[in-house]
């Protein structure tokens, strides 16, 4: 063997490196890991927003009444009634959001109900007969987190033109 045996190990560059990528990892993966739920917020947020404007677009195309239930953890649309009566359209996975330290909730706020019908007007009533007009509300996407319900996201309706944001 001519020159000098190498050195096995790391130098002190790559040790340095190795750090600072377990530290950034760290950064964007603990919170996650801790439940924060500003990202799921947007995704529910976001599907109960597409499943309002989804109501509404096939209550005009169709020129039906569509009923909206708001529950807890989604929507449920059906046509030409609440209940078992209607045709069962879609609704958001019950259990989707569920998570151990609390979960994603759709919570109506006044003047609106947990019932929502779209006429084939695109107005948003009350009552399927559509005589109880409903003015601009919102719902509220909270997370329970620790026993303490923070709301997360706001979704605004408004009934006389069934405009949803």
């Amino acid at each position: 063997m001519n020159g000098q045996a190498r050195a096995k190990g790391f130098t002190m560059v790559e040790l340095v490196v190795v750090m600072i990528l377990v530290g950034v990892l760290a950064a964007l993966g603990i919170p996650r890991l801790l439940g924060d739920k500003n990202m799921e917020a947007a995704v529910f947020g976001d599907q109960v927003v597409s499943g309002l404007r989804r109501a509404q677009a096939i209550a005009t195309s169709h020129r039906r009444v569509v009923c909206v239930s708001i529950a807890a953890q989604g929507l449920t649309m059906r046509l030409n009634g609440c209940g078992n009566a209607g045709l069962a359209l879609t609704g958001l996975a019950d259990d989707e959001y569920a998570t151990t330290d609390g979960a994603l909730a759709a919570v109506p706020m006044a003047p609106l109900g947990a019932v929502l019908f779209f006429q084939p007007d695109g107005r948003i009533t009350g009552g399927s007969a559509g005589t109880t007009p409903l003015s601009n509300g919102s719902i509220a996407i909270t997370a329970t987190v620790d026993g303490q319900a923070n709301t997360l996201r706001t979704i605004r309706v408004e009934g006389t033109t069934g405009y949803v944001e």
